[in-house]
């Protein structure tokens, strides 16, 4: 695989094309009962010869805004690859996308939810527990030429509220051979006031 087939690849959640993204009307605005903001890092491996080797020149900073108001999420996700080594094999140093998730189709019947995934990277499905602890989403990957070797992202969440911690395992793949993954980091970042600036000099 040439790296060449690399730009409109790692989203996420894992990167993707520098071309103008999807931006949503805005459906949730002041009015979302929870805004979570989420700061982390992301490590890149991707599979050769059969094997996971760590490509660290893809790794990236990135931080997601994500509005909730009931079933319906919003997330603006910004991605920083900030390595030296960075040859913009996955597009721009810098890039945002955008999701919005509809849990709403099966919110009364008290099983596990289904969301429908609209983004800047493709559309699809997700599930989650009615806590919002464990997450799965699945979504086609939009834009990719036929000739890459990968045709979705699968993205496993897990949301650690009273830690503050997120993981995530963003993979690329066709459906059986798995191509990229992306083991994502996250902190959280709620409200709070300070009594006093944080830091001076």
């Amino acid at each position: 695989m040439t790296t060449r087939l690399l730009p409109a690849l790692l989203t996420i959640l894992a990167g993707c094309a520098s071309s103008s993204p999807w931006v949503p009307l805005a459906t949730i605005g002041s009015e979302a009962e929870v805004t979570l903001v989420w700061v982390g890092r992301g490590e890149c491996e991707r599979l050769e010869d059969g094997k996971w080797v760590r490509r660290p020149e893809l790794d990236y900073d990135f931080s997601v805004e994500q509005r909730r108001q009931g079933a319906h999420w919003e997330s603006v996700k910004s991605m920083r690859r900030r390595h030296p080594d960075y040859g913009g094999e996955a597009g721009d140093r810098v890039q945002t996308y955008f999701f919005h998730l509809d849990f709403a189709a099966n919110a009364d019947d008290g099983g596990p939810l289904v969301a429908e995934v609209t983004s800047s990277l493709g559309n699809g499905t997700g599930t989650s527990d009615r806590e919002f602890r464990e997450a799965q989403l699945e979504f086609e990957a939009k834009g990719v030429s036929a000739m890459a070797p990968f045709d979705r992202y699968r993205i496993t969440q897990h949301y650690d509220y009273e830690a503050g911690r997120l993981t995530e395992l963003v993979e690329l793949d066709d459906g059986d051979t798995p191509w990229v993954r992306n083991h994502e980091t996250a902190a959280l970042f709620a409200t709070h006031r300070f009594a006093a600036p944080p830091s001076r000099l």
